[in-house]
């Protein structure tokens, strides 16, 4: 007859055979359905880099490789590349690292490395560097939600390859965000200590600080999951709220109102701009270029008429179809998008 001790005993052991089997079980289950959320994760990033994204634009990811089992989903690739046959832009970029927690897939953080290289059918290139970017998305049920990319240090070169000419950009940081608002997108962006150089020169303005946001109209289908919509720049329709360009000094330049771009990719909008500290304006830009000094002066002369004299302001910007007027000066054209 088997004594209390030897039940007991046994009882211990089938409780925990039993409690082995479930965890054995769950472990089993739980790394089916992580293995199967990366395969979906897979067949959706292979739809997106075959052209399924807002730039409607191939994209070659070398070495694909889903990792961050157990805790972690993530997307990793040693080179990037982009071929938008539509636009006629061929790019390359360096390795891309993405990663989601298990229990918050609709948080995703990315990092891509640099040096990005890019070259447009019109004859502009263009060679990106950056010490870091990083970026932030939130997934809703339709697509992403909003997302945010910060880039620090970084530097952007552009060539025009028929002229030779060349523009350089230098910053401190940018960052650029992304949100819905019912139907439309909103873009907000923010740049840090941005110098501006031409032609192998070095910048001979002051560095700038510059923030403001866009909303365009209709296009919030661009975050889509499912088959997102390119976004289309002829028959864009947008509103900016507060470009704030900062000179130092107290040099600032703040522009709003409407923006158009017709089927032909030409400009029209009416846009407020307040100008602060006009003769230091004048000033810097006629230090910067002597030759424009004429113009310098006629445009800072017009302005303070515009206001009563005063040395800041406000008048209206008014772009007809790429022809740029402030108040009766005539600028200059943009050319079609």
């Amino acid at each position: 007859m088997a004594t209390s001790s030897e039940t007991d005993c046994r009882t211990r052991n089938r409780r925990l055979l039993s409690i082995s089997i479930w965890v054995i079980v769950a472990v089993l289950v739980y790394s089916a359905a992580w293995f199967a959320l990366a395969n979906y994760a897979t067949q959706k990033v292979e739809s997106v880099f075959d052209g399924d994204n807002p730039l409607a634009a191939a994209l070659d990811c070398d070495d694909m490789k889903i990792a961050g089992f157990p805790l972690r989903l993530g997307l990793n690739c040693t080179k990037v590349t982009i071929n938008d046959r539509r636009n006629g832009i061929l790019g390359t970029a360096g390795s891309f690292r993405s990663s989601a927690q298990i229990f918050r897939p609709g948080n995703i953080t990315w990092e891509l490395d640099g040096p990005a290289i890019v070259q447009t059918a019109n004859h502009l290139a263009a060679t990106l560097r950056w010490d870091r970017m990083h970026s932030n998305i939130s997934m809703g049920f339709d697509g992403i939600d909003s997302a945010s990319t910060n880039l620090l240090q970084w530097q952007a070169n552009f060539t025009e390859a028929l002229t030779g000419a060349t523009l350089a950009l230098n910053a401190d940081q940018g960052r650029v965000r992304l949100k819905r608002t019912g139907a439309d997108l909103f873009a907000g962006m923010q740049v840090t200590a941005l110098g501006i150089g031409e032609n192998d020169d070095g910048p001979k303005l002051p560095n700038a600080n510059l923030h403001g946001d866009l909303i365009l109209l209709g296009q919030a289908g661009v975050l889509d999951i499912d088959h997102p919509e390119p976004l289309q720049v002829r028959g864009l329709q947008g509103q900016l709220n507060g470009l704030v360009v900062d000179m130092g000094e107290g040099r600032k330049l703040t522009a709003s109102g409407p923006l158009t771009v017709d089927n032909n990719g030409l400009v029209s909008g009416t846009l407020k701009l307040e100008v602060e500290k006009v003769d230091s304006w004048r000033d810097m830009v006629i230090a910067a270029y002597p030759q424009t000094k004429d113009v310098a002066r006629m445009a800072a002369k017009g302005l303070k008429a515009l206001f009563m004299g005063q040395n800041q302001g406000s008048v209206t910007l008014q772009i007809t179809n790429g022809v740029i007027v402030l108040g009766f000066i005539p600028l200059g054209n943009i050319p079609p998008l």
